[in-house]
């Protein structure tokens, strides 16, 4: 598989390949232009289209997948959990043990710098490495 390395001006987010075997089957439908996969620079209009396709990705991702851990879980292991706030609600991914909460915490981490390309008007950078 390939790793999917997301740049703009100020962030970088490397997605290793077993992550990107689940974000893969989302990207490359935009890039069918080229069947050489390894550097876009994408646009703002790309940004937002691309950002809508991860959003929808993270509903339905969350909608099949998401239970709320029990308070004893969180006080027990509270460094395996991180805070995700997407549409209005907190939820709390066990990434360290789970492979879904580590997806859903990369896609979270993405769509940040996705948000921060577009307020400062700034392209992204998207490389697809093999390994």
């Amino acid at each position: 598989m390939k790793e999917i390395i997301f740049k703009n001006n100020d962030s970088e987010i490397k997605v290793d390949a077993n992550l990107s075997y689940y974000l893969y089957s989302k990207l490359f439908i935009l890039f069918l232009k080229d069947d050489a996969l390894t550097n876009y620079m994408l646009s703002q209009n790309e940004i937002l289209d691309l950002k809508n396709v991860l959003e929808k990705y993270l509903i339905e991702i969350l909608e099949k997948w998401y239970k709320e851990p029990n308070e004893k879980e969180l006080q027990k292991y509270s460094s395996r959990y991180e805070k995700i706030k997407f549409n209005l609600k907190t939820y709390k991914v066990n990434y360290r043990m789970s492979e879904i909460a580590r997806l859903v915490f990369i896609i979270d981490n993405i769509l940040d710098v996705f948000n921060r390309c577009i307020i400062n008007n700034e392209k992204l950078n998207i490389e697809f490495k093999e390994i």
